[in-house]
């Protein structure tokens, strides 16, 4: 497979080993930076330097994509911080399949590191809007 990423630069196994190819059926979210999905919607944590690092993220996660399995993660995990409270914002509904990459639980329930596959197509995404 070949990734959105150089992956090989991590000297790490990249993916983890205990990562696992998306089914084609779970729904995972993601916040979009606008009313469309483009492919700097799902850059890697690396590549955002107003987002921290948290110091259990290695090399190869952090070449990755947050991603959550459930509405109420995305909610939790962006919407409740200063940054997005009461803010309209965009949310991108994937089904990912095989071909889309690589999947790992990561930082607590719900919150999966994604290494985007070159294939991944971001006419695949839903949008739904919200507003807390």
């Amino acid at each position: 497979m070949t990734y959105f990423e150089d992956l090989a630069a991590t000297g790490l196994p990249c993916p983890h080993v205990d990562a696992f190819a998306p089914d084609g059926e779970r729904v995972f979210y993601r916040v979009l930076k606008a009313n469309e999905a483009t492919s700097d919607c799902f850059l890697p944590r690396r590549l955002n330097p107003a987002r921290p690092i948290p110091k259990e993220c290695d090399g190869c996660v952090q070449k990755s994509v947050s991603i959550y399995d459930d509405l109420q993660g995305v909610i939790n995990g962006y919407f409740k911080t200063h940054a997005g409270k009461g803010k309209k914002k965009h949310i991108g509904v994937l089904t990912l399949q095989p071909h889309d990459g690589m999947l790992k639980q990561t930082f607590g329930p719900g919150h999966h590191s994604w290494w985007r596959s070159s294939a991944f197509d971001t006419a695949t995404v839903t949008i739904q809007e919200i507003q807390l």
